[in-house]
């Protein structure tokens, strides 16, 4: 039978999109961005109250916000990478439906008014 390639394939396909790994990285780099913000208000309170007194911790701050905003960086450019794989692997699996016919025809679908 020559759809057993195919089959093959489509599961494969199939299994390798049921975990989109390009939500988790763009969830991550959300998370490290609303750090980044909340480290940036408390270097920026930091600064304004504690300038002449204490300069080190509003500088030690600001530094923690520049790696939580390279993080997210590093996070989103994964996740668009992964995402282009993503949608590559599912432009894939839909002509592999088509050609196994698992998609019903227009034509025979039902539709309930």
């Amino acid at each position: 039978m020559s759809t057993d390639p195919v089959r093959a394939e489509h599961d494969a396909v199939l299994t390798s999109l049921s975990t989109r790994v390009s939500t988790m990285h763009f969830a991550h780099a959300a998370v490290s961005i609303l750090i980044a913000v909340a480290l940036a208000g408390t270097a920026a309170k930091l600064w304004w109250d504690d300038w002449s007194t204490n300069p080190e911790w509003a500088i030690g701050f600001f530094g923690l916000t520049g790696l939580a905003l390279a993080y997210a960086a590093l996070r989103l450019g994964l996740g668009a990478r992964a995402n282009g794989k993503e949608r590559l692997l599912l432009t894939r699996l839909r002509a592999l439906r088509k050609e196994l016919g698992v998609d019903a025809p227009a034509s025979v679908t039902q539709t309930v008014s």
